[in-house]
């Protein structure tokens, strides 16, 4: 994305909205968070928020081991960048002084600066291959925890969801699920066959398979549900260096990443 701008007119909340909401997961904003709509061109694209807020993720899949991944929980911290169609004016009014130095800014052009900052980070310059097709229920969130670990959401149109959460993965798309955390990797299909790579080993394979293209596959299979985003290259670093760091996959670059 290029040329995303924030508004001027900075307001506050009154009470609290999950600005992204499934099934699986959710991005809540309290009261007094004080945010701007983000602009391309002048149209709203999004929301930079800061404030009391926090995100829960249920990544955890059933298996016949038991329960595998984590739910994970936090309270965010610092700029957060929602891309997606909302509107907080309902349960918002315009910021006094009082708010926005209450969330650590001096004045709206000192939280308006930090914005841009934060958005050349994430999505503009020539370098940010991210691009978000206009499709109402595509919502993205790039944000950061208490514990300054930074937070990929995606949630598509198609009920699609990933998440990346330091070196932890999860990926749910149509009737694919794929979950990497320190508790091991889960594939699942649409005709219900599971691989389970854990500590007691692999269940679902014959020892001999090698499953690091069947994770790539099942990968790939589950970014397809996800086509309100395109080329997803910060999900394909953290998928990288959490992989093939552990030996589950060679080449993460034969993720099917354009789609």
């Amino acid at each position: 994305m290029k040329n995303i701008k924030p508004d001027s007119n900075v307001m506050v909340t009154t009470q609290e909205i999950d600005i992204l909401s499934h099934e699986k997961a959710y991005v809540r904003m309290s009261a007094g968070c004080v945010w701007s709509y983000l602009l391309q061109d002048g149209v709203r694209v999004g929301v930079a928020f800061a404030g009391p807020s926090r995100f829960a993720v249920d990544a955890i899949a059933e298996t016949d081991m038991g329960a595998m991944g984590e739910s994970i929980t936090g309270d965010l911290a610092g700029i957060q960048l929602f891309i997606g169609s909302t509107s907080l004016e309902n349960i918002s009014k315009n910021a006094e002084s009082s708010d926005i130095l209450n969330q650590g800014f001096s004045n709206p052009e000192a939280f308006t600066k930090e914005i841009e900052s934060t958005v050349t980070e994430h999505l503009n310059g020539t370098n940010k291959k991210i691009t978000i097709e206009s499709k109402k229920d595509s919502k993205l969130l790039f944000g950061t925890d208490s514990n300054n670990k930074t937070i990929l959401l995606v949630l598509s149109e198609e009920k699609g969801l990933v998440l990346t959460y330091g070196k932890s993965v999860f990926v749910l798309g149509d009737d694919n699920f794929v979950s990497v955390s320190k508790s091991g990797v889960v594939v699942s299909n649409k005709e219900g066959k599971q691989i389970i790579i854990g500590k007691e080993g692999i269940v679902g394979l014959d020892s001999f398979i090698d499953v690091g293209p069947i994770i790539t596959r099942s990968v790939a299979g589950a970014m397809q549900g996800l086509r309100g985003l395109k080329s997803l290259k910060s999900m394909k670093q953290t998928m990288r260096g959490t992989m093939s760091s552990r030996g589950w996959v060679d080449n993460v670059d034969d993720f099917d990443w354009e789609d």
